[in-house]
């Protein structure tokens, strides 16, 4: 079981037998830290909406909690907080930061990272800005290529059960904005997934899940709001 916690916009804590995660704290208040439970903060990139500095502040009262940074994100942020042992990934590297805890890299379509993790035994999959980015000025030439580059990150993920996935659902796509989250759904072996990202209403998401596009994993979809808590078996 795994348990998940809304922080807001893409921000995330999921938690399971011995690892506490952090995704792309935002906004919102951070959360208490378990004492029992190793603790480890990942950004998937500089963007301000998926990372706040505040994040650096969990050390003053946890000296071991761990980061992994995007490559994007300057070395001396960190530094200057006295953070001098953060790992910087880049895109396609599979890194293990104990036996409990490993990750693999995937390349976004925006900037920077998505994150696959595997937290005893789960596979938490986190997009980040890996998104199906069609906008309506954009030209039949560019949304092709958009297309391509979004189907060839993501296919990475192919033959892997995933127990969790955060996904983007950006309103602000407008008829594009559900494209994205549908390919991941009908493409990859996901159990379950939560919309994040909105930039608008949470309606879009009620909407979505009326929509007949998403009657085939509907019900593996979970609705949420910023301080909501799902426990995932």
């Amino acid at each position: 079981m795994v348990i998940v916690n809304f922080l807001g916009h893409s921000g995330f804590t999921v938690e399971s037998e011995s690892n506490f995660i952090i995704f792309d704290y935002y906004t919102g208040t951070l959360p208490k830290l378990p004492k029992d439970k190793s603790v480890t903060v990942f950004v998937s990139h500089s963007h301000f909406d998926h990372f706040n500095r505040d994040i650096f502040s969990l050390r003053e009262s946890r000296d071991d909690v761990r980061y992994v940074l995007s490559y994007d994100i300057p070395g001396k942020i960190p530094a200057s907080f006295g953070v001098d042992d953060a790992v910087f990934a880049v895109p396609d590297q599979d890194i293990t930061i104990d036996s409990k805890l490993k990750f693999r890299t995937l390349p976004s379509t925006d900037q920077g990272l998505a994150y696959l993790v595997n937290t005893d035994g789960k596979n938490i999959f986190h997009a980040g800005d890996l998104n199906l980015w069609l906008w309506e000025s954009m030209t039949e030439a560019e949304a092709y290529e958009m297309t391509k580059t979004f189907e060839n990150y993501t296919k990475r993920l192919s033959g892997r059960v995933i127990h969790m996935a955060f996904l983007p659902l950006d309103t602000r796509l407008g008829i594009y904005s559900c494209l994205a989250f549908n390919y991941y759904m009908t493409k990859f072996r996901i159990q379950h997934a939560v919309p994040m990202h909105l930039f608008g209403p949470d309606r879009i998401v009620t909407e979505f899940l009326q929509d007949p596009v998403s009657k085939p994993y509907r019900s593996k979809v979970i609705p949420m709001r910023p301080g909501d808590q799902e426990n995932i078996q």
